[in-house]
């Protein structure tokens, strides 16, 4: 019975110590890195399914705006584009590279646990653009905008104090360009991307 109050004591201990952790994670601006994996399509190129991979990664920063709230904002590096390994039909491999400069911001939500989620836009801004059938270059500078406007909806799991691991989807809400013989020609083409990223923050 002694044993079984000691470890009782012990266990609302670290559960009063970890609910103050969270409120700290909440009540205080933190910054950091985060850096991951980009997984992307086009949609409304005709070539489906998450196949191009790339690079997120950049700076975060997180307000507080409440005890349960608060706003992030980053700066981040985002690859983005499609990949097939066919082209209009024939055995060819295919692969966009659309490379922005984003920067996202988010209002999220937190309880007294390791997980937060969050919804929110972000504005992107084409770098580079680069577009290849069968390994080679094809011109892409009329056919994808400079912006990009895009809903994003995030969620976080805390690891520890420091560390965040974190999964976002992100649609863009106009279209970021126009291409003939697409099926979706006269709805336009949209990003479409899953990322997956650890952050460290201090």
């Amino acid at each position: 019975m002694k044993q079984l109050l000691i470890a009782v004591l012990l266990l609302s201990c670290c559960s009063h110590l970890y609910g103050q952790d969270a409120d700290k994670t909440v009540m205080r601006f933190r910054g950091g890195l985060v850096a991951g994996l980009n997984a992307s399509q086009v949609d409304g190129d005709d070539y489906a399914g998450y196949h191009k991979l790339g690079l997120n990664a950049g700076f975060l920063s997180q307000v507080p705006l409440s005890k349960k709230f608060f706003m992030s904002v980053e700066i981040l590096y985002a690859q983005k584009g499609a990949k097939s390994k066919t082209f209009q039909g024939y055995p060819t491999a295919y692969q966009l590279n659309l490379h922005y400069a984003e920067v996202p911001i988010l209002i999220n939500f937190q309880e007294k646990s390791a997980v937060n989620f969050g919804l929110g836009v972000s504005y992107g801004r084409l770098v580079k653009s680069k577009e290849f059938v069968d390994e080679l270059e094809q011109p892409t500078s009329d056919d994808f905008k400079r912006n990009d406007i895009s809903a994003i909806a995030n969620g976080t799991y805390l690891i520890s104090d420091h560390f965040q691991l974190n999964v976002r989807f992100a649609y863009s809400i106009v279209p970021i360009g126009y291409r003939d013989g697409s099926n979706f020609n006269n709805r336009g083409m949209y990003n479409n991307v899953l990322s997956f990223r650890l952050a460290y923050v201090l």
